[in-house]
């Protein structure tokens, strides 16, 4: 009874009661020194999300080692002498910061931006507790040794490749990639060097900086911008410009008939606005203004020259469109790893004019169309269905030139933990390319069994089906393992005569072709996460010329 009369007294005297603060809510709590060695893959598989939204209190980074948990000579020395991320590079890479409100699907986003970088293995981000409607969050990722020397060697469609020079997508921990390099193709060789910075000066602006200098001309190539880098940003700008000078071959049965010099110098500028998250979808709208020069020299004698220099200045417009509905998987195009599976719609649409009054060649109008959707049929069953087109209308000649439309298929089915069964079909249809721009088929795009540049057209199909097992072995820590049994159909024809510069030709080869075969994968879990090593042996169904009774692959890919 005093109390309440001494309460009653000071709000009498017009004195303030502070209220009692109410307890914190734990809902996943960990000690930093047990998060630097847990494995977070598998531990943090299972974490409490949070329902609504909360004030940002707190942000920890907890960084791991390459190897958090063991303890040899290996893991020990590459412990030692890599450069683990920064603290500032990962907070940059942060959709949030403190003081901001946040969701269980903002944490959810910050996990796929992480993820997606090449310098780290797997991340969680996840609220540790919850005090008067603020949180403390935790971040924990996993580095990845990132300085390699480059010794790579590349093998497909009987053609080989190989690359020595020395690279590092985190440079000392800044998140900066680094790339210097001795390349030399069936098309070119040359020295390539890149710089790319994803945080410029901590801020969320990148550039990217690229040069060539190749045994056929040269690539030069910048790029500055600041992109949507998370669903809810309201704007983005950027500017691009490139040159590329260089040799472009015509192929057929993998033999090169006719070489064009081309010359193409682009400038791209955008800017773009966005209201961020609306119920579940992302809304965009892009206007720039562009430019691009292109000049061929064609060779004497050449049976069906093109136009020796066209240009083309002009505005456009952009509208894009994303579903804010994701996924977490393993065991579908990677090995063992945590996948990011964007699930609903996704379209792109863009329209640019091209008048001759802004210097151009003609009046053009451009577009470029991207319509994308991925969808779970069942549990165990996901579908992917996408079509892009690009090309221009010269408006006073009624003429197309230069479309290109795809349609792409992807299945998989899931029907055991370690096994799916996989689908991809794709089929290409092109209207009036230029002669240096070859629609083609062969061990480089897709026909295992086969040359590389085998057939060419103004149309292909390709069908790819792929059982594929998942095994948990892990060679010496480094490596995990896949296995594959396929089977690849393909064809690339004319519909109509082929172009003049193509010599008459008949035989089985040029019908529709067929090999099955074998595959190992290997995905390495300490060095960068974008490459999977692939090495297929095939064994082609129709014979014809340059082609061998079986085909060995060597490529390193995103997936598997």
């Amino acid at each position: 009874m005093r109390f309440l009369l001494v309460l009653l007294l000071l709000a009498g005297c017009g004195l303030s009661v502070t209220a009692i603060a109410q307890p914190c809510t734990v809902l996943n709590e960990y000690e930093a020194r047990v998060l630097r060695t847990i494995a977070i893959e598998i531990e943090l598989k299972k974490l409490t999300p949070v329902e609504g939204t909360f004030t940002v209190r707190d942000i920890r980074i907890v960084r791991q080692k390459i190897f958090p948990t063991e303890s040899h000579l290996l893991a020990e020395q590459a412990n030692r002498f890599h450069a683990r991320t920064k603290e500032g590079v990962l907070r940059a890479a942060l959709p949030f910061e403190k003081g901001q409100l946040i969701s269980q699907s903002i944490l959810n986003e910050a996990e796929r931006i992480l993820r997606a970088k090449p310098y780290l293995f797997d991340a969680r981000v996840f609220v540790r507790q919850v005090c008067d409607g603020q949180a403390d969050v935790d971040v924990v990722v996993r580095d990845v040794w990132t300085l390699t020397p480059h010794l790579d060697f590349n093998r497909a469609g009987g053609d080989n490749a190989f690359a020595v020079g020395l690279s590092d997508v985190n440079l000392l921990g800044t998140g900066r990639d680094v790339e210097l390099t001795y390349d030399a193709g069936n098309e070119r060789k040359g020295i390539n060097f890149v710089v790319r910075d994803p945080n410029i000066f901590g801020t969320r602006w990148t550039t990217r900086v690229t040069y060539s200098d190749n045994d056929d001309g040269h690539r030069y190539g910048v790029n500055v911008s600041l992109p949507f880098y998370a669903l809810d940003s309201r704007f983005s700008t950027g500017f691009l410009a490139n040159e590329f000078h260089r040799v472009e071959g015509l192929y057929l049965l993998n033999e090169k008939l006719w070489e064009i010099e081309a010359d193409t110098e682009s400038v791209r500028t955008f800017i773009g606005f966005s209201k961020g998250r609306s119920a579940r979808w992302v809304d965009r709208l892009l206007v720039g203004t562009a430019y691009q020069h292109d000049e061929f020299e064609y060779p004497a004698g050449f049976p069906d020259p093109g136009v020796p220099e066209r240009r083309f200045v002009y505005p456009y417009v952009a509208w894009q469109r994303v579903e804010d509905k994701f996924v977490n998987r393993s065991n579908l195009n990677r090995i063992g790893r945590t996948e990011d599976i964007s699930l609903g719609i996704r379209s792109y649409l863009e329209v640019g004019w091209s008048p001759q009054s802004f210097g151009g060649n003609g009046d053009y109008l451009l577009g470029r169309i991207s319509l994308g959707g991925t969808w779970y049929l069942t549990d165990k069953q996901l579908l992917n269905v996408g079509l892009e087109f690009n090309g221009r209308y010269e408006l006073d000649k009624k003429f197309t030139e230069e479309a290109v439309l795809t349609v792409d298929t992807t299945y998989h089915w899931q029907h055991h933990d370690r096994w799916v069964f996989f689908v991809r079909g794709s089929y290409t249809q092109t209207r009036n390319l230029p002669a240096h721009r070859q629609l083609r088929l062969g061990g480089d795009t897709g026909m295992r069994g086969y040359p590389s540049r085998y057939q060419i057209g103004d149309r292909r199909y390709l069908l790819r089906l792929e059982e594929r097992y998942f095994t948990d072995l892990q060679p010496f820590g480094l490596f995990r393992v896949g296995w594959v049994v396929f089977f690849d159909a393909g064809k690339a024809r004319y519909r109509d005569a082929a172009p003049a510069w193509v010599p008459e030709a008949s035989g089985d080869h040029f019908d529709t072709l067929l090999d099955f075969g074998v595959g190992l994968r290997l995905e390495s879990i300490r060095t960068r996460r974008d490459r999977v090593i692939h090495l297929d042996i095939a064994k082609p169904l129709v014979d014809g010329p340059g082609v061998n009774s079986f085909e060995v692959t060597v490529t390193a890919k995103r997936s598997f």
